[in-house]
């Protein structure tokens, strides 16, 4: 029987410690030989691995016997250089991964395509044993493959995507723009797939299991609920790739309406997706409006669900999900779940949350909300209850952020959201949204970016006190772009992010045909007081994602395009590669009028076809996965 290798990989994942016992209790095949040196004298060298007992899926900092090490010693030149790594499966079909670890045994860059060809380029590494790791995640037993490593004078285009944003103060004036960096980043290449779900997606959000399978929720008009011919309401169907985003699969449960089957829940008037990074469960969560909420969660990678009723505030809004560790106060797990569950929602009126003790079974209403409505630095001002979306750190602290009122805040609850202290984080930024997006490190470092209303443009600004106190805030636009939308911050070890968001180049802001794409931009420094960052698009830029307006606000153009309000960038845990999402409203079609790749005057598709964004080259967000 054919499979496909998203199900060879769940298979693999299954022989996995199957594989690590027998490999404990044999003969650990290495590299011939196991290490070797590059030099000005001696610049290039070859090695050859394997071979391969198993598949191994998922990491080899928690399974190193399955994968391939060899030593390499860098001496290196008296000037500017660079040193590449290369390994090429021996078998046309074998997926291998490359990682390079430094002296310290850190991971300071990869390369996971979902070929068998990887290569890292590194940047004047320093004198030292680096470590080459060579994961077998798709191998027929018994695979091999070839190395090699070289020293070399750099590409004259290696700093052409690194740069650094402008510090934005008080006295500053006209329009930020970022400048080229002075020198390029340890690893100066960043590269991400881009692939398609299968389902359009209104503002997907994403997170990844401890298996390494991404989620992704795919909501689209085409629910039962409605009136036929004139209008039905959305549905969200979670969606599971085993493959490192490459294909996509439904395995939202189903649902008998007597002579309709659907999914369940059979529609949603706003979708929204977590995974426990912790414990791997998959949250979905869908505003209800008349009750509150329909949850549905799995503990088997979507193979099940449970599905209930979350009827705590009805009527409500704009709804964002989290998971915790325990808390102060009433912040206690009750029941068999480890974790916290947290939803926050707008009321219009203000910015409500709610709690589960108990896994996300049952959620109670918390005694105070994160935001009143009205401008927290003011009185009398009324601006309404919508938010970001929920984070939380290590001690079990919930942030919430808002730019709703103007400005970017961040309201944080250490017990369990029974009361909030508000923090403004930037004054200087007014803002036309409420899209401020929040990430936490693995050190609680919390980071910020949004959208300032000004130059619509992207700002960035971190906390190293839990939220109390903010840094000077940064544009951190690459060099070019000149308007975005709603950005958004994944984080793992101290100072080392992520950042996801659209953006144009064009500077006529009324074109209604103005292209846009998504940018990947990614930086190991974000601590420092001006960090060096890299970029790239997630799309080819001849084939731009939407066209036209895209905010401030829900990213809707002239054309009929709509992404409607958010996207979404998360870390995975097994590898430290991140994912995001996409909305593609600009799609190709065999008709010409219609094609709006080709015909800027072609109408957009609302919401944008769903897409998937993993990074697949440049510097893991942790440095020990």
């Amino acid at each position: 029987m054919m499979r496909t290798k998203a199900a060879l990989r769940r298979v693999a994942r299954t022989a996995l410690t199957t594989a690590s016992a027998a490999l404990l209790a044999g003969a650990i095949f290495a590299s011939t030989p196991s290490g070797g040196t590059v030099s000005p004298s001696s610049s290039t060298l070859t090695w050859t691995g394997g071979p391969f007992v198993a598949s191994n899926p998922l990491s080899c900092r928690d399974a190193e016997l399955t994968c391939d090490h060899f030593a390499l010693t860098v001496l290196p030149p008296n000037k500017s250089f660079v040193l590449t790594v290369r390994v090429t499966a021996s078998s046309i079909g074998d997926d291998i991964d490359l990682f390079v670890r430094d002296p310290n045994n850190n991971t300071i860059a990869s390369s996971t395509t979902s070929s068998g060809v990887e290569e890292v380029v590194i940047s004047n590494p320093a004198a030292g044993t680096y470590t080459v790791v060579v994961q077998p995640s798709l191998v027929v037993p018994g695979a091999t493959y070839s190395g090699f490593a070289g020293i070399g004078s750099p590409p004259r285009d290696i700093m052409s995507n690194s740069y650094n944003g402008v510090v934005f103060t008080s006295n500053f004036t006209g329009v930020p723009s970022a400048t080229p960096a002075k020198s390029p980043p340890l690893v100066p290449n960043l590269k991400v797939s881009f692939n398609p779900v299968g389902r359009q997606a209104a503002e997907p959000s994403t997170g990844v299991d401890k298996n390494n399978n991404g989620f992704m929720t795919a909501g689209a008009f085409d629910s039962v609920i409605g009136v036929p011919g004139v209008t039905t309401l959305a549905r969200t169907v979670v969606m599971r790739s085993s493959d490192k985003g490459k294909s996509w699969q439904a395995v939202s449960p189903p649902l008998n309406l007597g002579v309709v089957n659907t999914t369940d829940p059979d529609f949603t008037l706003d979708p929204y997706l977590h995974v426990d990074p912790v414990t791997s469960r998959v949250f979905s969560f869908d505003l209800n409006l008349v009750c509150g909420g329909e949850e549905i969660f799995s503990d088997d990678e979507g193979v099940s669900w449970q599905s209930r009723q979350v009827c705590t505030v009805p009527v409500n809004d704009h709804q964002s999900l989290i998971t915790a560790p325990p808390g102060q106060g009433l912040a206690q797990p009750t029941g068999s779940y480890p974790r916290m569950v947290y939803y926050c929602f707008n009321q219009v009126g203000d910015s409500a949350c709610a709690r589960s003790t108990d896994g996300g079974t049952t959620f109670v209403k918390t005694a105070t909300p994160a935001f009143l409505g009205s401008d927290p630095g003011t009185t009398g001002s009324v601006c309404g209850g919508l938010t970001g979306q929920l984070a939380a750190d290590s001690k079990g602290r919930i942030y919430l952020p808002t730019g709703n009122c103007g400005l970017p805040w961040v309201a944080f609850s250490d017990d369990g959201g029974d009361s909030w202290t508000r923090v403004n984080i930037s004054s200087l930024t007014p803002m036309a949204d409420h899209e401020v997006s929040l990430a936490v490190d693995s050190a609680d470092n919390i980071y910020a970016v949004w959208q300032d209303g000004t130059f619509r443009l992207p700002f960035f600004s971190v906390s190293t006190n839990r939220g109390v106190s903010w840094s000077q805030a940064i544009m951190m636009a690459p060099p070019g772009v000149h308007e975005v939308n709603f950005p958004t911050i994944a984080a793992g070890d101290p100072g080392r992010v992520a950042f996801l968001f659209p953006g144009s180049q064009s500077q006529n802001f009324s074109d209604p045909t103005r292209p846009w794409n998504i940018y990947i931009v990614a930086s190991v420094n974000g601590l420092d007081a001006n960090p060096t960052f890299t970029w790239t698009t997630a799309n080819d830029p001849s084939d731009p994602v939407h066209r036209g307006d895209c905010g401030p606000g829900r990213c809707e153009s002239q054309n009929g395009g709509n992404m409607f309000d958010f996207l979404d960038i998360q870390v995975s845990l097994v590898d430290g590669a991140f994912w995001g999402t996409a909305s593609k409203t600009c799609v190709s079609n065999s008709v010409p009028s219609l094609n709006c790749v080709t015909n800027p005057q072609a109408p957009g598709i609302s919401p944008g076809q769903g897409f998937s964004i993993r990074e697949v080259k440049g510097p893991p967000l942790f440095l020990n996965r």
